[in-house]
């Protein structure tokens, strides 16, 4: 900070150190913010900020900072932390549009292949946190794998 005062990025950095420790959220949250203050359109400190508000259960604040951010920035990170603050908030047409949204634009993006396949299960009515069917199979697959070869 002393060799870069006015740098958004050394703010959003000094944020992301204390966001580690439960401890240092406020202060971390204060960084962010001056980041943001300094560099309105900084990305990566909204990014911060809003995961910062999502840890502390504030999904609605999430999702209305992220929101902002919606028509200067075409990332698929920030539709995927759209989404994730959206389900968690119960709008899950929202996740269910953000989650595509970054898939459209980052094909390759885990976070939204993973987040959409929990999304869709929880549409479903399908605890979305429970086993695959097929993990479940290959879990008694194994266990009959081991049951043969005890008999042998």
């Amino acid at each position: 900070m002393k060799a870069m005062p006015q740098s958004a990025r050394a703010l959003k950095l000094v944020g992301d150190v204390h966001a580690r420790n439960p401890g240092g959220r406020e202060k971390a949250k204060k960084f962010y913010e001056s980041a943001l203050r300094l560099e309105p359109g900084y990305l990566g400190a909204a990014l911060a900020l809003a995961e910062l508000h999502v840890i502390e259960g504030r999904n609605g604040d999430a999702v209305s900072l992220l929101e902002r951010y919606l028509k200067d920035w075409a990332d698929d990170r920030l539709h995927v932390k759209l989404a994730q603050a959206s389900s968690t908030t119960n709008m899950l047409e929202d996740a269910l549009a953000h989650y595509q949204a970054a898939l459209r634009i980052n094909s390759q993006n885990e976070a939204a292949k993973k987040g959409l396949d929990r999304l869709e299960r929880q549409m479903k009515g399908v605890d979305p946190d429970a086993p695959d069917e097929d993990e479940e199979n290959e879990v008694e697959d194994a266990d009959a794998d081991v049951e043969e070869t005890e008999l042998l």
